[in-house]
C-alpha cells in the first residue's frame, strides 16, 4: 500500500488525466473529427470528446429514444447522439443564434441525419411549441447558456419523461467552482458562482439524484427518484 508521500507523489493534473482519458475515444467518422478541430481552433463550445462519448453510453445503456438537447452550436452533441441512439431516434434540439443553426443543419445534412434531428430555432428559457408537441423525452441535454441553468433545469423537468434523465454539461466550469474567489474578471466570477449555485441546487432536489462525473469539463447526471407506496420514505 501507498504512504502518503508516495500518493501525493502519483497526484496527476485534472487536465492532464482528461488528455489521457480522451485519447481513448474516438469520432465515428471524419465530418465529427473536422467538427471537434474547428471547434479547437476557434473555441465553439462543443461537449468535449471523452464526456460525449460517455453521454453515448448512457443512451446505449438506457435505450433512449426521444431526446432533447438545449443548445445545439454547430451540431456535434446531436449528431453524435443520434449515432448512438439509431435511426428510429428522434432527437429535437434548441439554438438560437442562426449562423450556428445553419452550420448544423449543413452537417446534420451531410450525415444524412435530417429524419433523426430536428432544430428548433427559439431561446431554450422560453416555452417553443415544437418542443412541448414532441415530450415527454428520455433524455435531456442541458448544454446551453450557464446563467440559465437553473431555470432550464426547472422548465425540463415537465417535459421529462417518469424514468427520464437530465444530463448537463460543463458543471465544473474548467474547474473555476474549486476556486471562486480567485476568479478576479467579475463578470466570469459571477458566471462562475452561478454554475457553483447550480451544481448546490441540484444536489438538493427531492425528486431527483444527481451524480457528478469528473468527464470533460465536469457532467451532472440527473434521474427521477422512483417513489413507493409510502411515499419513498420506506
Amino acid at each position: 500500500m501507498l504512504g502518503f508521500t508516495e500518493r501525493k507523489r502519483t497526484l496527476v493534473d485534472f487536465k492532464e488525466l482528461s488528455a489521457y482519458a480522451a485519447a481513448f475515444t474516438s469520432s465515428e467518422n471524419e465530418l465529427l473529427r473536422q467538427m471537434e478541430q474547428k471547434a479547437a481552433d476557434i473555441y465553439i463550445p462543443i461537449m468535449q470528446p471523452s464526456a460525449m462519448a460517455f453521454l453515448q453510453q448512457i443512451i446505449r445503456w438506457t435505450g433512449a429514444r426521444k431526446i432533447l438537447e438545449l443548445g445545439t452550436a454547430i451540431g456535434y452533441s446531436s449528431i453524435r447522439m443520434a449515432l448512438a441512439a439509431g435511426k428510429e431516434a428522434k432527437i429535437i434540439t434548441v439554438e438560437r443564434d442562426q449562423a450556428m443553426i445553419e452550420e448544423a443543419a449543413n452537417n446534420i445534412k451531410m450525415l444524412n441525419l435530417q429524419s433523426v434531428i430536428h432544430i428548433v430555432e427559439g431561446d431554450a428559457t422560453e416555452d417553443l411549441q415544437e418542443v412541448q408537441d414532441s415530450a415527454p423525452y428520455d433524455l435531456i441535454l442541458i448544454d446551453a447558456a450557464k446563467a440559465q441553468y437553473e431555470h432550464l433545469f426547472q422548465k425540463c423537468t415537465d417535459v421529462l419523461a417518469e424514468k427520464g434523465i437530465i444530463v448537463t454539461d460543463n458543471v465544473f466550469f474548467h474547474g473555476l467552482v474549486c476556486n471562486i474567489e480567485g476568479v478576479k474578471k467579475k463578470q466570469l466570477n459571477r458566471l462562475v458562482k452561478k454554475v457553483d449555485e447550480y451544481n448546490h441546487f441540484l444536489a438538493e432536489q427531492k425528486d431527483f439524484d444527481t451524480i457528478f462525473l469528473t468527464v470533460g469539463d465536469g457532467m451532472a447526471v440527473s434521474t427521477k427518484k422512483e417513489y413507493t407506496a409510502c411515499g419513498g420514505n420506506c
